[in-house]
C-alpha cells in the first residue's frame, strides 16, 4: 500500500484506521493459532491497514475506493470461529464491524430484530428482554461473536434442534457488493451468502419467546442491515 492510499485511509476514517505492526499483527489471526503444517501453504497474513467503519455509507465508500485501487479487503466481526474465515490471506485491509453494532429495529409483534452486522449476541439478547423477546437460536460463542459474523460463517447452535441452522432463521440480508452496490437478499437468495464470508452489512430475523416468573418471553430471530 503506498502512501497516498494511506493518506485516503487516514482523511476518511481518522483514529478508525490503523497501520501501527502490533495492531496489524493481532488482526493476522483469529482466535486460534494456525496449524504449522498449514503456515507455509497460508503464508503471510498480516494485514496492511485496519478499518472500523461506523455506517453502511462508510463501507460502500471504502469497498468503491478497494476495487478502484486494487486492494484486497477482509470483513472480520469477532474472529471467534477458529477455522481461519477472517485471516487475510491476500493482506490489503482488515474491516472491522466493531463499530457496526447497532439494534435498528425490534418488531414484537412479529418477533423479529434487525441489526448491524457487528451486533454481538448476548447485546441483542439484553435489548429483546426489554421486549418481552429472546433468542430463537444462537451460537456457543455467545458472548463474544456476531450476528453477521455467524451468517456469513455458517452453522448450528443452541437451539438449532427446534429452529434449525441460523440461515433457516435469516429473514433478508443487505450485502454491499463488490462494486459498492447494495443488494438485500431474502428467501432462497440468502443461499448465496450464507456460508459464503462475505461484506454482510446487516440482517432481519426471526425469533421467539419464553416464559419467565413474570412474563412471556417470546422467541425473536435476529436479523441484520447495514443502517446508521
Amino acid at each position: 500500500m503506498h502512501r497516498k492510499q494511506e493518506l485516503y485511509l487516514k482523511q476518511n476514517f481518522g483514529s478508525r484506521v490503523t497501520f501501527d505492526e502490533t495492531e496489524r499483527k493481532l488482526y493476522g489471526h483469529d482466535i486460534a493459532a494456525i496449524p504449522s503444517l498449514l503456515k507455509p501453504l497460508i503464508g503471510g497474513t498480516i494485514p496492511d491497514a485496519v478499518v472500523q467503519p461506523d455506517s453502511e455509507e462508510e463501507l460502500i465508500g471504502l469497498i468503491r475506493w478497494a476495487a478502484e485501487n486494487g486492494i484486497p479487503l477482509t470483513p472480520r466481526g469477532k474472529a471467534s470461529s477458529g477455522y481461519g474465515g477472517v485471516l487475510p490471506v491476500k493482506r490489503g485491509v482488515v474491516v472491522d464491524f466493531y463499530r457496526m453494532n447497532r439494534i435498528i429495529t425490534v418488531d414484537p409483534e412479529a418477533q423479529s430484530a434487525t441489526v448491524q452486522a457487528g451486533v454481538v449476541w448476548e447485546k441483542l439478547d439484553r435489548e429483546l428482554e426489554h421486549h418481552g423477546l429472546t433468542l430463537r437460536l444462537y451460537p456457543t460463542s455467545y458472548p463474544g461473536s456476531t450476528v453477521g459474523g455467524w451468517l456469513a460463517q455458517g452453522g448450528a447452535g443452541i437451539g438449532s434442534y427446534e429452529a434449525g441452522w441460523f440461515r433457516d432463521n435469516v429473514m433478508s440480508a443487505r450485502v454491499v457488493l463488490p462494486d459498492g452496490t447494495v443488494r438485500e437478499f431474502r428467501d432462497y437468495e440468502l443461499d448465496l451468502i450464507a456460508d459464503a464470508e462475505g461484506m454482510i452489512a446487516g440482517a432481519h430475523a426471526k425469533g421467539h419467546g419464553k416464559p419467565d416468573a413474570s412474563h412471556d418471553r417470546r422467541p425473536c430471530a435476529a436479523g441484520h442491515g447495514a443502517h446508521d
